[in-house]
C-alpha cells in the first residue's frame, strides 16, 4: 500500500544523491542479457520487497505506453519508448514528483517478465532504470523539488534495482545497487527507528545480500536491533517491550507490523537469524493493535489513521489479532481486559464476549497520554474514544493525507479530539502528559492525568469507564493564575445529530441516545452548552475517515471559565428515549455523590475534590 506523501522528506533541500556511475550514465545500445530464474535463485539472497501498490496502478501495458499514475490522479504521458522526461511535475505536486524517482511504477512489467516471460516488458523497465542513471546523475544542477524526489526515492529506487537484479545481469546493475545502498549507509541518510527507518535499513540489508556486500547487509542489521534494542538520539523504541509501537497512530502499528514481518523475511533469506527479543515484541505488537479496536470491529483512529477494518489486517495469526479481526471466532484473547502501555495508553473494554456478553455487546474505550507528539501522532493527549451500545460513541477526528496542510494542523490539534482545551495560550506539542493513577475494576476502570501543555495553566482529568450501565464519567480540574475560557469537546460520528439540552446536550442515530450531562459541583456555576457540525470558520465539526474525504459530524462544547474551573460530566448512551434518572449530593470538601440510573442499571459514584473518580455501586 501506498502509505505516505512526501510530509517527511529529511532536510528537504539539502540532501542531494550524487550518483556517479560511469557505465550506468550511458544509455545501452542493445539490451543487456537475461538471466534465466533458476540460474539466479540460488545465488540470488536478496528479497524482492515489492512496490508499494504502483505495480497495481501502472501495469506492463501502461509502461510500455509511456503513462504513468499515482493514486487519486489521472495518468500522464511520461515517456517516449524508454525516454523520459524526469523533470515533469504536472500537478504541482511533490508526492507525485517522489513517486516518478522511485521507479516502482516499473514493478508491473518486471513482474509482468516474472509471469509470462514477456522480454519486451522486462527491456522496457530496464531501459527506463537506465534512462533515469543517465538523466540524473548529478541532481545539484536541478531544482530543489526535484532534488528532494531524487534523494527521498532512493530506497525505494534501490528496492526496484533489486527486483529488476533477480531478472538481469550486468555490472552497471550491480555498481547502480552499490551506489544507492552506499548513500543509504549514510548516517546522515537514516531516518531513524521508525517506518522510513525501517524500510531503508532492510533494503539497505537485502541489496547488500544480492550483491555480496556483507558489510552493507550487516550495517542494515544492526539498524534494525537497533531501532527496537537501542534507538539513537534517545528517540523510544520502534516496539517497545510492552509490544508498543511508537509512531503513535494505530493506523502506522498495523503497517509497522507488516514492515516488520518483511524485514524478519530479509533477514532469514540473508542467513542472518532473527534476535529472539525482535519476534517477542513483534508477537506483543499484535495485543497492543487488537486494543485499539472496536467491539464492532473497525481500528480506532488514534494517530494519523485511516478509517479501516480489522479483519482487513493481513495474516492476523492465532493470538489476539486474529481474535479480534474474527470478532471472536478464531484466536485467542488477550490475557488481559484493560491496559496500560507507558508509550502512552489505557485502553480497555467490559470483556472479550466470553463472560456471558456478546463480543460485539462489549463497551470500550481508549485514552492518550504520554510524551509530546511524533511520527504520526497527534496532539490527542487526555483525549477518550469510546464504543458502547454496538455503536462508536466518541471518535477522533481521523485523518485526511498530507495534501492539505491546513486540515492536516487541524485535524492534529486538540480541538480535533476528546479532551479540554484551553482557549488564547500556546499550546505545546512537545509537552509529556502524566499517568498519575489507574485502576482496573470489572466494570469500574479509573484513571488519571495531568500535565501543563496549554503554557501556563495545569490540566488535570480523571475518568471513570463503567460497564453495567455503560457510561464514561470524566472530571476536568484546569488551573491558570488568570480566568480562562475551558471547554471540554466531545466528538460524534457523522451517524449523530446533537442538541444542547441546558447545560448539557443529547445526541441521537437510530434508536442509541448519548446524554451528556454536566454535574453541578459546589462553588461552579455551569455555562449552557453547545453544539457545532461541519464549521468552517473556526473548523469544528469534521470527522476525516481518510485521503481527501471528510464529513461533518457533531461536537458537543461544555465550556467553562475561571483561573480555576472544574467541570463533571457523565455520558450516558441508552437506547430508545430514555432519560437517565440522576441524583447529586454534595460532599464536604467540594466533592459530590452520584447516583444514577439507566440501562436498566444503577451507577453511583464519588468524586472527590481531589480529582479522584470511585464507583461504588
Amino acid at each position: 500500500m501506498i502509505t505516505r506523501s512526501w510530509k517527511g522528506a529529511r532536510r528537504a533541500g539539502s540532501a542531494v544523491l550524487v550518483l556517479a556511475l560511469s557505465a550506468g550514465c550511458e544509455r545501452a545500445a542493445a539490451p543487456p542479457p537475461v538471466v534465466p530464474v533458476t540460474a539466479r535463485v540460488a545465488a540470488d539472497r536478496s528479497v524482492c520487497l515489492g512496490y508499494n501498490g504502483l505495480d497495481r496502478l501502472n501495469p506492463a501495458a501502461e509502461v510500455r505506453a509511456g503513462r504513468f499514475r499515482v493514486p487519486g490522479v489521472p495518468p500522464v504521458r511520461v515517456a517516449t519508448g524508454t525516454d523520459v522526461d524526469w523533470g515533469l511535475d504536472p500537478h504541482g505536486n511533490r508526492t507525485w514528483q517522489l513517486w516518478l524517482h522511485s521507479l516502482e511504477w516499473l514493478g508491473g512489467a518486471i513482474k509482468e517478465y516474472g509471469r509470462t516471460g514477456d522480454r519486451a516488458a522486462l527491456d522496457t523497465a530496464t531501459g527506463i532504470v537506465r534512462d533515469w542513471l543517465a538523466d540524473n546523475d548529478d541532481p545539484r544542477r536541478f531544482g530543489k523539488h526535484r532534488r528532494e524526489a531524487i534523494a527521498e526515492g532512493t530506497k525505494f529506487r534501490l528496492a526496484t534495482l533489486v527486483c529488476l537484479r533477480r531478472h538481469r545481469s550486468g555490472r552497471w546493475l550491480d555498481d547502480a545497487i552499490a551506489e544507492h545502498a552506499r548513500w543509504l549507509a549514510d548516517p546522515a541518510h537514516y531516518s531513524g527507528p521508525w517506518n522510513h527507518g525501517t524500510d531503508e535499513s532492510m533494503i539497505l540489508m537485502t541489496a547488500g545480500c544480492g550483491i555480496g556486500r556483507d558489510d552493507l547487509a550487516e550495517l542494515g542489521l544492526r539498524r534494525l536491533r537497533e531501532a527496537i534494542l537501542d534507538p539513537p538520539g534517545g528517540a523510544r523504541p520502534a516496539i517497545d517491550a510492552e509490544g508498543a509501537n511508537n509512531e503513535q497512530s494505530a493506523y502506522y502499528a498495523v503497517y509497522n507490523r507488516s514492515r516488520w514481518r518483511l524485514a524478519f523475511r530479509v533477514m532469514h533469506r540473508c542467513g542472518r537469524p532473527v534476535p529472539a527479543e525482535l519476534a517477542r515484541r513483534h508477537r506483543l505488537l499484535d495485543e497492543f493493535i487488537a486494543f485499539q479496536t472496536t467491539p464492532a470491529g473497525d481500528l480506532v483512529q488514534i494517530g494519523e489513521s485511516q478509517a479501516a477494518d480489522a479483519s482487513e489486517i493481513g495474516s492476523p495469526g492465532d493470538g489476539p489479532l486474529g481474535y479480534v479481526a474474527s470478532q471472536g471466532r478464531a484466536g485467542t484473547p488477550p490475557a488481559a481486559r484493560a491496559r496500560v502501555y507507558q508509550a502512552g495508553y489505557v485502553m480497555g473494554r467490559s470483556g472479550w464476549g466470553r463472560d456471558g456478553r456478546a463480543f460485539t455487546d462489549e463497551m470500550s474505550y481508549t485514552a492518550r497520554f504520554g510524551p509530546g507528539r511524533y511520527a504520526h501522532g497527534q496532539n490527542d493527549h487526555m483525549a477518550l474514544t469510546f464504543h458502547a451500545l454496538g455503536r462508536d460513541v466518541l471518535v477522533p477526528s481521523g485523518h485526511i493525507g498530507y495534501s492539505d496542510p491546513a486540515w492536516q494542523e487541524w485535524l492534529r490539534s486538540p480541538d480535533a479530539h476528546n479532551t479540554v482545551v484551553v482557549r488564547d495560550v500556546p499550546f505545546q506539542p512537545g509537552a509529556a502528559t502524566a499517568l498519575t493513577a489507574h485502576r482496573f475494576r470489572r466494570g469500574a476502570d479509573t484513571f488519571s492525568f495531568t500535565d501543563t501543555a496549554f503554557t501556563g495553566t495545569t490540566r488535570s482529568r480523571s475518568v471513570l469507564a463503567a460497564s453495567g450501565p455503560d457510561a464514561l464519567v470524566v472530571l476536568d480540574d484546569v488551573r491558570a493564575p488568570a480566568p480562562r475560557a475551558v471547554e471540554q469537546l466531545w466528538h460524534l460520528p457523522p451517524a449523530f445529530t446533537a442538541v444542547p439540552r441546558g447545560t448539557g446536550a443529547v445526541a441521537t442515530a437510530g434508536r442509541v441516545r448519548v446524554h451528556f450531562l454536566r454535574i453541578p459541583l459546589p462553588g461552579t456555576a455551569p455555562s449552557p452548552a453547545r453544539t457545532v457540525r461541519g464549521s468552517l470558520n473556526p473548523k469544528q465539526g469534521w470527522v476525516a475517515p481518510g485521503h481527501r474525504r471528510k464529513a461533518p459530524a457533531p461536537v458537543v462544547s461544555l465550556p467553562g471559565r475561571g483561573a480555576r474551573v472544574r467541570m463533571l460530566t457523565l455520558i450516558a448512551p441508552v437506547r430508545g428515549t430514555e432519560r437517565p434518572d440522576v441524583r447529586v449530593r454534595p460532599l464536604r470538601g467540594g466533592g459530590v455523590r452520584v447516583d444514577a440510573s439507566f440501562s436498566g442499571h444503577r451507577l453511583v459514584f464519588v468524586a472527590g475534590p481531589d480529582g479522584g473518580i470511585l464507583r461504588v455501586r
